[in-house]
């Protein structure tokens, strides 16, 4: 330890002591509040938690789409995506803004992932030229249909 030193005006070690020990313990201690990730020490670096504090967002046909569209072209999808369907189209329209459109399934469902899912083509009208759709719907054991892929599809030319 520190022996005992005197100077001049009576400073001596022993009163350096104690703020050198309190300044060496803050030193020490600030390292506790460096923020790393600690998941290459623990295992995964990727964070896998699921929390219910952010919905998951669905998948709309397009960007544009209001609220009081998505609503009546994702019943239409329900109705359209039932196993029962046999491919029949369902027609959809918003009173509020006019748009309307049609889903139709394209193939039966089958099992992805431990996932129920459907292929189907979606057409929507009423604001310019009508804009055409084709996607994939999938579903857990008793929950609604989601859109898991949409991309803008083009009509063969005959």
């Amino acid at each position: 330890m520190f022996s005992l030193f005197v100077f001049k005006g009576g400073y001596n070690a022993y009163r350096v002591r104690g703020p050198l020990s309190v300044l060496f313990a803050s030193v020490i201690l600030t390292g506790c509040a460096i923020s790393t990730p600690l998941g290459p020490i623990f295992g995964s670096t990727e964070d896998k938690t699921t929390t219910g504090s952010i919905p998951e967002q669905d998948i709309r046909l397009n960007a544009s789409m209001t609220d009081a569209d998505w609503q009546q072209a994702k019943a239409a999808l329900q109705a359209g995506m039932d196993p029962q369907n046999p491919g029949a189209s369902i027609a959809w329209s918003s009173m509020t803004t006019g748009v309307h459109g049609l889903v139709t399934p394209v193939a039966d469902s089958y099992v992805e992932n431990k996932l129920t899912c459907r292929s189907f083509v979606a057409a929507q009208g009423g604001q310019g030229p009508a804009q055409w759709y084709q996607g994939k719907s999938c579903r857990k054991s008793g929950t609604a249909w989601s859109i898991v892929s949409v991309q803008p599809w083009a009509l063969p030319h005959v």
